[in-house]
């Protein structure tokens, strides 16, 4: 499917259908998930694709989906957690039907709604960007049995790096990274290095 344009995502009966996005080629597939919805979260994020772009150079293909009420996508938007654990459940039963879905991923909002699905189902990997730690709780990440790699931002007021570490406690083969210098928004350039760890990330899954 050509990845510059957009599709919709059906769902089932009484919930919206979502605008969905292909990002790149490969065997393993990815779902990643924007940021929130009432604060400006689009698949065209400069984070979600820096993630994609990273995770798309190292083989994997990746569903990019908007929630609920964003950009073309149905319904009204909604920041309720469930709201958001539904939607990310539409985008991974429709991914797996490229092919089975290996990695859970999103930014901000969208990274902790892919803790939750993660937590919640088996045989996932995991790739966040500063999720914020109120938006998961600690014991999500102890059922993890995939790879967990949890990206902070050094100067995130939303999601603080020290926080994030705290709860990566319950995770103990997870993996920590901080961009020092970086905002919440990985402004300034620093989404280069989310491209990077992500494509660390997604060559590091050919090794298990």
């Amino acid at each position: 499917m050509d990845s510059s344009h957009s599709f919709s995502i059906a769902s089932e009966p009484g919930q919206p259908s979502l605008e969905g996005v292909w990002v790149g080629q490969g065997m393993r597939v990815a779902v990643v998930a924007p940021p929130h919805p009432l604060m400006g979260g689009h698949l065209s994020n400069p984070v979600v694709e820096a993630i994609a772009a990273g995770l798309a150079s190292a083989g994997v293909r990746c569903l990019l989906f908007n929630w609920r009420g964003v950009g073309e996508s149905d319904g009204d938007p909604s920041g309720a957690p469930e709201d958001a654990d539904r939607d990310y459940a539409r985008a991974i039963a429709f991914a797996a039907r490229a092919a089975p879905v290996d990695v859970l991923s999103g930014y901000s909002f969208g990274g902790a709604t892919a803790i939750r699905a993660a937590a919640s189902r088996a045989g996932f990997d995991v790739f966040a960007v500063a999720p914020p730690p109120a938006l998961f709780a600690e014991s999500a990440l102890a059922p993890l049995a995939g790879r967990l790699t949890v990206v902070a931002a050094g100067r995130d007021v939303f999601a603080a790096s020290a926080d994030l570490e705290l709860a990566l406690r319950r995770a103990p083969g997870a993996r920590f990274e901080t961009v020092a210098a970086a905002d919440h928004f990985f402004s300034a350039g620093a989404t280069r290095r989310v491209r990077d760890l992500a494509a660390d990330f997604a060559a590091s899954l050919g090794e298990q």
